[in-house]
């Protein structure tokens, strides 16, 4: 069944490099995501998930590009899903032209 109120938010944030995902996430949530893979690139719970991009580095601007996903409103949570979500979101944001096109 389909949670009609549950909105899904999907976002890309610039961030100054030498960043990490979890200071990406404290700016995105007021929730602490516990959940961790690859080092603490991705970070994730059961309804949001924060990652960050290797190959999306603006050297102009000196920044790196972060992924976010966020589930809200549905009750349902599933951890591993919005884990291999962010994985999988972030990969596909390293493809896209919005890696190489930074701030301006």
């Amino acid at each position: 069944m389909v949670d009609k109120t549950s909105v899904v938010n999907v976002t890309q944030s610039w961030l100054e490099k030498g960043r990490t995902t979890a200071y990406y996430a404290r700016g995105q949530t007021l929730d602490d995501p516990k959940e961790s893979t690859q080092g603490g690139r991705f970070l994730y719970s059961g309804y949001e998930a924060f990652g960050k991009t290797t190959t999306c580095v603006d050297k102009k601007y000196g920044q790196e590009l972060y992924t976010s996903v966020q589930a809200q409103g549905s009750k349902h949570r599933d951890a591993d899903a919005m884990k291999r979500l962010i994985i999988a979101y972030t990969k596909e944001v390293e493809k896209s032209a919005a890696c190489d096109t930074p701030p301006q």
